[in-house]
């Protein structure tokens, strides 16, 4: 399992340093994002929805205890502070950190709070997968549910209001058959895997469609589909032969 972090230090060489030894030593950990400020960790942890922040206490006008105060209610990430002074170690557990290392950081006191939190990331996403798992049982092919992990909270959608999913990069929008539109920090590949069981088909690089959702197949200029939310969706030449045996059953 590989989860994802952010580090949060006023100080540049503490944030490379950092960066280094869990690249040496923490496989299991990815760097996804950085920030020098309380302030633009609070936008890059919104948009990021990290497993892990390492977080630095004291820095300048906002520490990073008022950092987790302003995302108090939308937390789905797990704390390790790591500072330069150890008077805060009340406080920190009373944030619920993983744990608190003390700069400079010694390698068996950071593998052993990155073991910690990854055991307990894991039980949390294992519990979640569990939980939908069950929920699901009873349920029709169409009123199954996916988990949709947003910035503030995890909303569960019908797989059957689904209408297509189209990449971004490491992010996939997600569009419904009421209008509605998500993006999630998940790749198109992730949601091809889940959602293949359920009729839907990758007709391209960046776009996997519902295929109970299709409303036509235009054969001129190239071939594309036309789903029922009136999207225009490209079919690529390595597609072309499989969806349009899939269609024509």
């Amino acid at each position: 399992m590989i989860i994802k972090s952010i580090l949060i230090d006023d100080e540049p060489k503490s944030r490379s340093n950092l960066r280094s030894l869990l690249l040496e030593y923490c496989p299991g950990v990815a760097v996804t994002g950085e920030a020098g400020s309380a302030v633009e960790a609070l936008k890059l942890v919104r948009q990021l929805q990290p497993d892990l922040l390492f977080l630095d206490i004291e820095m300048g006008a906002a520490s990073g205890f008022d950092l987790l105060k302003s995302l108090t209610g939308t937390q789905n990430f797990e704390v390790i502070f790591v500072t330069a002074f150890d008077q805060y170690g009340i406080q920190a557990i009373k944030a619920c950190a993983i744990d608190y290392l003390l700069k400079p950081i010694n390698i068996l006191e950071l593998t052993g709070a990155v073991d910690k939190a990854l055991e307990r990331i894991g039980r949390k996403k294992e519990n979640l997968r569990i939980k939908e798992l069950v929920s699901n049982l009873d349920r029709g092919e169409d009123e199954q549910r996916i988990a949709i992990p947003l910035s503030d909270k995890v909303e569960f959608v019908n797989v059957g209001k689904i209408v297509r999913l189209q990449a971004e990069g490491n992010y996939t929008h997600i569009y419904l058959e009421d209008g509605k539109k998500y993006l999630v920090s998940k790749t198109l590949k992730d949601y091809a895997e889940l959602l293949e069981r359920f009729n839907f088909i990758r007709t391209h690089q960046s776009h996997l469609i519902n295929f109970k959702k299709i409303a036509s197949y235009v054969k001129s200029e190239g071939g594309y589909i036309m789903m029922d939310d009136n999207s225009q969706i490209p079919v690529s030449r390595m597609k072309k032969d499989e969806i349009m045996k899939k269609i024509m059953g």
